[in-house]
């Protein structure tokens, strides 16, 4: 366990930063073995080591406070960075409160969107964000073991770049490109519709982040859909988007004369399945 009796901006530099990393990359490989092999309990302990963890809680501080984009951008307080002092507070506080975080309220701004509508971006504070993303350090491999293989949107090692690739692959001439077909789907509101219940039900997570999640949840909801929604602010929204829609890939899936699949419908008539991003879809035959 790392103290600092005086949070100064060369004690936080001179911080281990690599070895934080190594140790916390060596307990994600281990929740990821554990689930692939079907040891949810074992991977739950493991997820709590993550959060007890002095490592990811550094490293959750230094992502949000210094790494992301969004690192200037205030919450509901109104504070927009921490001094070295507070990031180390903040570093004990997570620690003692991180299976009982409670989230304050968002900060609601609009953005314009090119249709001249405009979508509500709802900011959590910079402590809620920290939670956030120590969260998602425990989260994150346990569904990435199970995540569809043709998911590519916000996760570790892929990118639009790889969806880009097999739409190729499966498009070119070489594979009679031309005489396809490209079918796309796009959930209209999905960050602002998605459910609760199916977020919760599919989360593999200890008790304590759960309540976390859940908490995150309600903090900005919509009082006309009160069961629905994530905050599109949050560092972890993008993660319980996945979860959600895990799976969704498989059952868009056509005919490819345009007929109805039944049982019987033979494997070779039917479309792979779909390439996602986040919550656009993409099939071609």
């Amino acid at each position: 366990m790392i103290r600092h009796s005086h949070g100064t901006s060369e004690s936080w530099k001179t911080l281990p930063w690599k070895k934080f990393r190594r140790d916390l990359f060596r307990l994600q490989r281990r929740v990821f073995k554990a689930v692939r092999a079907g040891d949810k309990r074992k991977a739950l302990s493991l997820q709590k080591l993550i959060l007890k963890s002095s490592s990811a809680r550094f490293l959750a501080i230094r992502q949000v406070t210094q790494l992301n984009a969004g690192k200037k951008t205030a919450g509901i307080d109104g504070k927009k960075s921490l001094t070295f002092k507070e990031r180390f507070e903040l570093e004990e506080l997570l620690g003692t409160l991180s299976n009982n975080w409670v989230h304050k309220g968002l900060r609601e701004i609009p953005i314009p969107k090119k249709d001249g509508t405009t979508r509500i971006l709802k900011i959590p504070t910079i402590a809620d964000r920290c939670w956030q993303c120590l969260a998602k350090y425990a989260l994150e491999p346990a569904h990435e073991a199970t995540f569809h293989a043709r998911s590519y949107g916000f996760r570790t090692g892929r990118s639009a770049h790889d969806a880009q690739k097999v739409l190729f692959l499966n498009l070119n001439s070489n594979v009679n490109g031309i005489k396809k077909r490209v079918i796309e789907l796009d959930i209209a509101k999905c960050f602002d519709r998605i459910s609760h219940t199916t977020i919760m039900d599919n989360l593999i997570a200890p008790r304590g982040v759960k309540s976390g999640i859940f908490r995150c949840l309600k903090a900005g909801i919509n009082p006309e859909f009160p069961e629905q929604g994530t905050p599109q602010g949050g560092v972890i929204s993008p993660l319980l988007a996945n979860i959600a829609l895990n799976g969704i890939e498989s059952v868009f899936r056509y005919h490819k004369n345009g007929f109805k699949i039944t049982d019987k419908t033979p494997e070779s008539s039917i479309i792979e399945p779909s390439i996602r991003y986040a919550d656009d879809m993409v099939s071609a035959t």
